[in-house]
């Protein structure tokens, strides 16, 4: 080679500098070629950025805590999975924070995925251990009560998020041990059985929030966040001494109540009457933080929310996909078995024509055969060919965009992190791949002798997304009439419309 590459570290910006420098020629004339080689070297050397920097992919880049940084704790909608509607966190009676909740989605796929992460009063910081802090007093009056009683027997979860994990749940088994639960958050309240048909209901206003921190060992100085779960409890409580108070005052803050031990976390055995929903209850929300250290990499912080802390054994998955390829053989051998009995049939029948007479293979010429389908293979439909190339497009771009989706994925650039990635990643290749749509369903109407291509391509344009988007747009306006979190605003819903009519659509035309 005629120049060697050098990279050095730049020690004041971190980076990488590169550097093409030409190898000497020893004791040989200089050529033309060695001339051209090393004119072409300059030019690269002239064209080439003088320093790179490394750089994060979305979603990847970890968050370093120093010790008492504000870790904040953000609040999702409340999800059910007895009902299909996500509910806004501040639609119950929880406490707010003081300047009020504010939006902290970022992205179109958050709000399309019905998604709404706000703030919340609750204050974590790093390394810092909270002791049945006091947040808030509500006293329900009677459309709070009947809507708190209302979404807990429906079993609605909250879904609460530290530095983009989602919260687990700590929950106790029938033998009585704590256990956690990865998916689906943790629930509001709980009805209690013995109440028969009364169907009490009781509200979770305590949490012992749990984060587990792990120090990094590269040497950095700091703490990342690798855990989060939440332990919900009831509790009914009450101030020492008798203290009553409005809920506004400053001395409620700080005063002390007689259902928590100082200096100690709360815990269930500690807990004598649970916290009834009924109209006229002065519900005091209190929560615990507890700070954790674990071995758990930031990088590998995800994989028990997949391997749900191996509660599931592994052959569970063996099982699924065992059964799985069952099915498939199942079936292919079914379908070979159909086809076989067909050959042979066809086959059978042509070797009977061999034995034929020359006037008796005339009349048979008619008889069609597994050997005669290449007459059949490029004829056109015998109706609305146009419309087969139109589904042949969308098919193809549908194919196209989702294989390009889930290769995204594979190789990590869409992380789990990024809530919502995967929906506007879907939204972007879907409208990238509207020139191959219009291409494959121009050349294969086409290939029908078509001669309304415009027509053909402004069907494929808008068939099947203007379909789509019907649907969308019709339950969309039922989720905004139940006021549910799932709904669209209607700002999101003009920009699908222009990503849409401003890019998809031409780039169909454009293709075709």
């Amino acid at each position: 080679p005629a120049a060697k590459i050098i990279s050095r570290p730049c020690s004041q910006h971190h980076s990488t500098r590169t550097i093409i420098r030409p190898r000497s020629f020893d004791s040989h004339p200089p050529t033309m070629k060695n001339l051209r080689t090393a004119g072409l070297l300059a030019a690269a050397a002239a064209l080439a950025p003088a320093a790179t920097t490394a750089f994060y992919m979305p979603g990847v880049k970890p968050l370093t805590f120093q010790e008492g940084d504000d870790v904040p704790l953000k609040v999702n909608s409340m999800t059910s999975i007895h009902t299909q509607l996500p509910k806004d966190y501040y639609r119950l009676p929880f406490c707010r924070p003081s300047n009020g909740p504010s939006m902290a989605s970022e992205n179109l796929g958050e709000f399309l995925t019905g998604n709404k992460v706000q703030n919340s009063p609750y204050a974590v910081n790093m390394l810092r251990e909270v002791y049945c802090q006091v947040m808030c007093q509500i006293e329900l009056d009677k459309l709070e009560a009947r809507n708190l009683k209302m979404h807990v027997r429906y079993g609605y979860h909250n879904n609460w998020i530290i530095d983009n994990l989602p919260s687990a749940a700590v929950g106790l088994t029938d033998a009585g041990e704590k256990q956690k639960h990865y998916a689906g958050g943790f629930p509001i309240g709980f009805v209690d059985a013995a109440s028969g048909d009364k169907r009490d209901a009781y509200v979770y206003n305590h949490v012992n929030i749990n984060v587990e921190y792990h120090r990094p060992a590269t040497g950095e100085d700091g703490y990342r966040v690798v855990g989060f779960a939440v332990e919900p409890m009831s509790v009914s409580h009450e101030f020492l001494g008798g203290y009553e108070w409005d809920g506004t005052s400053s001395e409620g803050f700080t005063k002390g109540l007689g259902t928590c031990r100082s200096g100690a976390h709360m815990d269930r055995s500690q807990i004598t009457t649970n916290q009834i929903v009924e109209e006229g209850e002065k519900i005091v929300y209190t929560y615990d933080v507890i700070w954790k250290e674990s071995e758990v990499a930031w990088s590998s912080r995800w994989d028990v929310y997949l391997s749900e802390d191996h509660m599931i054994p592994a052959q569970v998955h063996w099982y699924s996909i065992t059964n799985s390829i069952l099915v498939v053989l199942f079936l292919s051998l079914l379908i070979v078995s159909i086809l076989v009995r067909n050959l042979r049939r066809d086959i059978a029948g042509y070797n009977a024509m061999s034995a034929l007479s020359e006037e008796e293979k005339e009349e048979e010429m008619d008889e069609s055969g597994w050997k005669l389908v290449h007459a059949d293979v490029f004829r056109p439909p015998s109706s609305s060919p146009m419309l087969f190339c139109v589904f042949m497009g969308s098919g193809v771009q549908l194919c196209v965009s989702a294989f390009l989706a889930i290769a995204l994925s594979a190789i990590g650039f869409l992380n789990p992190a990024r809530r919502g990635s995967l929906m506007t990643a879907v939204l972007v290749l879907y409208m990238l791949c509207g020139g191959l749509s219009g291409y494959v369903s121009s050349r294969l109407y086409k290939s029908f002798r078509g001669r309304s291509w415009q027509m053909c391509t402004l069907f494929t344009a808008t068939l099947f997304p203007g379909s789509v988007f019907g649907v969308f747009v019709f339950f969309n306006t039922i989720l905004a009439f139940f006021k549910s979190t799932g709904s669209v605003p209607f700002v999101d819903l003009v920009i699908v419309a222009a990503m849409w009519c401003c890019v998809s659509i031409p780039m169909v035309f454009l293709g075709a």
